[in-house]
């Protein structure tokens, strides 16, 4: 059995955040773990702005649902898909990634949740892993998968360094420095390429 574990900000879809910042004015929410490797920090402080600027979740839905997948993105997954069952690992939330996983063609999603008031006033998160995401490496890997892991910020290179197989995406120079042991991809294909390399003609669906 293969796994494919993806990010999806900055790996397969925009970063979100920056894009509400450019969307509302507000530069303080366009810091993202790239910059902030305290993601419940981070989080954190996120909801306090977005609460001091009036904004709810349906705000935020509206302006996401103008992204679009990055160029390659969903022929990427196509290809991968050819080889690997794929699960999508974002630390982002369900309520804001539903558009885009839609648009994704609807994989398997590990993500968290948010917290809202009847209003629409974001209350608080709700994570789904305690630790990081190299638990749901370690949850397939105890099935015996063999896992390939994508990732482009601080908060994947656990996940990454856990893989059968793990890519650093596109990483900032901050990133790259603190994870100098980690494969770099530029590019979809070099992925794909690195598994080809790798696997060989035992590559295979099955």
């Amino acid at each position: 059995m293969k796994i494919a574990c993806i990010d999806m900000e900055g790996v397969l879809i925009p970063e979100m955040w920056p894009h509400i910042a450019h969307f509302t004015g507000i530069q303080s929410l366009a810091i993202t773990t790239r910059e902030e490797p305290d993601y419940v920090q981070l989080v954190a402080r996120r909801i306090s702005i977005l609460n001091e600027n009036r904004l709810g979740i349906a705000d935020i839905e509206y302006m996401i649902s103008k992204l679009a997948p990055l160029p390659g993105a969903i022929e990427f997954l196509k290809q991968l898909q050819k080889h690997y069952r794929i699960v999508l690992v974002s630390d982002a939330f369900q309520e804001m990634l539903l558009p885009l996983w839609h648009t994704l063609g609807q994989p398997e999603l590990r993500c968290h949740r948010l917290i809202c008031k009847a209003n629409g006033q974001i209350r608080q998160a709700r994570f789904s892993r305690a630790k990081g995401k190299h638990e749901v490496i370690e949850e397939f890997a105890a099935m015996g998968a063999r896992t390939l892991a994508v990732g482009d910020a601080f908060n994947d290179l656990s996940m990454l360094r856990k893989a059968t197989q793990g890519y650093l995406f596109r990483p900032s120079a901050e990133t790259q420095q603190a994870a100098p042991d980690l494969r770099i991809a530029l590019s979809y294909q070099d992925i794909l390429d690195g598994i080809m390399l790798e696997h060989g003609s035992a590559l295979s669906v099955n």
